[in-house]
């Protein structure tokens, strides 16, 4: 490697380290709001009266209805729900953050970053399926308690599950062709 081709590389790697330096602690900033975001929602949920949110109104898809009109029971299953969201959405993050870290450590080949690579598909693809399915199990959950024949389930399909499916099987092979390539040079390096 020339003199010139040297100074190229290093420059490059710097970009890398800075970029990923500064998105590592990004991610971070989103993952704490997250969760912060997710633990008030659930709180508001749990104790709308306490917190002075019993008139405030719940609107999942087409249905609207005032959260303290909604039993107790049923708040909670939707808190779980709801609740279970966030908590994939902070696995996301987290699985993100860490791989900047690697990448800040120039450690691209190395099987924590592969590895982190593929948790984000899986990450990416249980959101995905599980934001199809909980639309369905909210809506039920939010009418249970109406008359028999007036209880309804909403589906709602929009882009946001397309991407998190298709971003999260892009990742996944990613990562599996990462891993690959990293074992091909890893026995290229043993025959020479």
């Amino acid at each position: 490697m020339t003199e010139l081709e040297e100074v190229e590389r290093a420059k490059r790697l710097s970009r890398i380290r800075r970029l990923s330096t500064a998105m590592k602690w990004f991610v971070t900033v989103i993952l704490i709001l997250v969760a912060v975001f997710g633990v008030l929602l659930v709180a508001l949920l749990m104790l709308p009266v306490a917190l002075e949110a019993a008139a405030e109104t719940l609107e999942l898809t087409d249905l609207e209805r005032p959260l303290g009109e909604i039993p107790f029971g049923q708040r909670l299953g939707m808190g779980v729900v709801i609740g279970c969201a966030f908590c994939l959405l902070m696995g996301i993050c987290w699985n993100i953050r860490q791989l900047f870290d690697q990448f800040r450590k120039a450690a691209f080949f190395a099987p924590e970053t592969l590895s982190r690579m593929i948790k984000i598909g899986s990450w990416l693809l249980a959101y995905g399926v599980f934001d199809i399915l909980s639309d369905p199990i909210l809506s039920a959950l939010l009418t249970w308690d109406f008359p028999a024949g007036e209880g309804e389930i909403e589906v709602a399909l929009d882009g946001g599950e397309a991407f998190f499916l298709i971003f999260g099987a892009l990742m996944l092979v990613f990562g599996w062709i990462m891993r690959e390539a990293a074992t091909i040079d890893e026995e290229n390096r043993q025959f020479v």
